[in-house]
């Protein structure tokens, strides 16, 4: 008599990999150890091909279009434009004004307040001057695509294989809107924390993931989406019974990764007076306030064909990934991916009723459950893997387009 058993989650790990080691333990240690290696070295390479292309690309526009002003002082300053400059001024001063331009408060203190510490570090200097924190906020940036690389290639190699995997660090570095992993912004440190989140809950270690989530948490504010997804990983997880038991691990995960922003949340109340202190300035700096899908849509595109330039484009940009985003939904359900769908799911909602879809495309650079989508959809079969070539082709283009235009400091979304 067998009884049935439910599906896996896609957070679980497959049978062979959870049981690999109790059938000649040191020979699979030995294999699994050579294969990690293999795979840490080949999305190092990805990566790296896509950082020299993408910064590559932003040298030319000043070499082409600023010509003599490209130096050692100035090259660390290349992407430093728009959130940029905010996060450049936290790390040098802080906080010492809130609701005022330029709303410096909107910007967590995570990413600025680690590329302060490399800053004092690196140069030996308790107070680092502006050219040295850009360098130190440069190389952060850089070191955290890396990791989130590497960390990406493991949490898809868990579930696929290594072509899939490959796949999805190419969407990762080099896809559309991949410049703002190059770019001072503070998307590739929230990723290395935010994968290496996804990946220990992944393999079971809910408790270190929840602790993951704390300094994702200092770093963007997606990491919402974040600990709400891995809190549905711990309800339709079948490791732990009774589900009595899982309630409460997921009670205790949400509880221990909100703490990073909800410390940031609080500690502005305490300054400002104001329990809605950040979502005051989101409306004062940027009109980001809830309404009607309908009314966002309409706002987005009346500034789409109103505006002209790089403004027109990134509207558009904006206008076509809603589409994107909408097509993705619905195959996550479908494949009833279901953390994912609450990752993803919950920023369409969040930003799609905001005043405008301004940011929409922007965010594809941190959706890394998208790329794992496409990636295991397009790149792990053969008849559409011509597709996710052709995707992955229009994405490089895109990001180096968008790099070379960032760096002259067109609005980058």
């Amino acid at each position: 008599m067998s009884t049935a058993t439910a599906p896996p989650t896609p957070l679980d790990r497959p049978d062979h990999l959870v049981g690999e080691s109790t059938h000649d333990p040191s020979g699979a240690l030995h294999d699994r150890g050579r294969r990690a290696l293999r795979g840490t070295l080949a999305a190092l390479a990805i990566w790296a091909v896509a950082r020299v292309l993408l910064e590559g690309a932003a040298l030319v526009a000043w070499l082409v279009e600023r010509p003599g002003q490209l130096g050692l002082r100035t090259l660390p300053t290349v992407l430093n434009h728009w959130d940029a400059e905010n996060y450049l001024h936290v790390a040098l001063a802080g906080y010492p004004t809130f609701g005022v331009v330029p709303f410096d408060e909107a910007f967590l203190p995570g990413y600025p307040f680690l590329s302060r510490f490399v800053a004092e570090g690196v140069f030996f200097t308790v107070t680092p001057n502006p050219t040295q924190v850009a360098a130190a906020m440069w190389l952060v940036t850089g070191l955290s695509a890396a990791v989130a690389a590497v960390l990406l290639w493991k949490v898809v190699r868990d579930r696929f294989d290594a072509r899939v995997a490959a796949g999805a660090v190419a969407l990762l570095v080099a896809g559309p809107y991949a410049h703002f992993m190059v770019a001072p912004y503070a998307g590739s440190p929230y990723l290395a924390f935010a994968i290496a989140a996804w990946l220990l809950v992944q393999r079971g270690r809910w408790l270190t993931g929840a602790l993951l989530c704390i300094p994702a948490g200092l770093i963007r504010v997606e990491t919402v989406y974040l600990v709400a997804a891995l809190v549905v990983a711990q309800l339709l997880g079948p490791r732990i019974r009774p589900f009595w038991s899982r309630l409460w691990r997921a009670a205790a995960f949400g509880a221990v990764g909100s703490l990073g922003l909800g410390y940031y949340l609080a500690w502005l109340w305490h300054q400002t007076g104001n329990p809605t202190h950040w979502f005051l300035v989101q409306k004062l700096g940027w009109h980001r306030e809830t309404q009607w899908p309908w009314e966002t849509f309409r706002t987005t595109l009346r500034i789409a064909t109103g505006t002209t330039g790089s403004g027109q484009f990134q509207e558009w940009s904006d206008i076509v990934m809603v589409a994107v985003y909408l097509v993705a939904v619905g195959f996550l359900i479908a494949k009833r991916w279901w953390p994912e769908l609450v990752y993803t799911g919950l920023m369409v909602v969040s930003m799609g009723t905001s005043y405008a879809w301004t940011s929409m495309a922007r965010e594809s650079s941190v959706q890394f459950p998208l790329m794992v989508l496409v990636a295991s959809t397009l790149a792990g079969r053969r008849r559409s893997r011509w597709v996710f070539w052709v995707v992955l082709g229009i994405g490089i283009v895109d990001a180096t387009y968008q790099s070379y235009r960032f760096a002259l400091g067109d609005w980058g979304d």
